[in-house]
């Protein structure tokens, strides 16, 4: 009686052991672990100065050369899962809660996007109670109740057809591509 015990307990044990390193070995699948140095692939930064949106501005030529980028990005390469380029939706690796782009007022905030540490285009963090529309690229603020989007997922959306899409720019393409990160 205590052998066939001592043997039921030692299959248990060996089973458990056997579902931890499955469930090791398969935790995190989706997630990216290479680590990219800031200011590589794919980011998105908040502006040191607030710029809001005005309706008078062609956002397609911005000189980059004037707006001073914060040093940390509020949206980092290694935290960006991927990206489905049909609905231009992110899967991160953070909540979206904690991209944080300060003082986004009824008119937004800018931020910027960059691909290995060059400006590619700018967007506007936008509030979702703002009754303003925005005819560029935004970032609306997540409202569970109504966007359908997970903790982990964004859109970076595109309201206008005067200018070309700048989300689509070969260079960020090629490259989420290279990486395994296009959906």
């Amino acid at each position: 009686m205590i052998c066939t015990s001592t043997g039921l307990v030692m299959k248990t044990r060996m089973a458990i052991m056997i579902l931890y390193i499955f469930q090791f070995i398969s935790c995190d699948g989706e997630k990216n672990d290479k680590m990219y140095p800031i200011g590589a692939g794919f980011e998105i930064y908040d502006t040191v100065n607030p710029y809001s949106y005005n309706l008078e501005s062609d956002y397609s030529i911005v000189n980059f050369d004037t707006v001073q980028l914060k040093q940390i990005p509020i949206l980092k390469y290694e935290d960006l899962i991927k990206y489905d380029t049909s609905a231009h939706k992110l899967t991160i690796d953070v909540s979206h809660n904690s991209l944080k782009i300060d003082n986004a007022g009824v008119n937004g905030r800018m931020f910027v996007v960059t691909l290995d540490n060059q400006p590619v285009y700018c967007g506007f963090k936008w509030p979702v109670i703002s009754s303003v529309p925005c005819h560029w690229i935004y970032i609306e603020e997540p409202y569970e109740e109504l966007d359908g989007l997970l903790d982990s997922e964004i859109v970076i959306s595109f309201s206008t057809e005067n200018y070309p899409d700048p989300r689509l720019d070969k260079r960020i393409i090629d490259r989420l591509t290279a990486d395994g990160k296009i959906e």
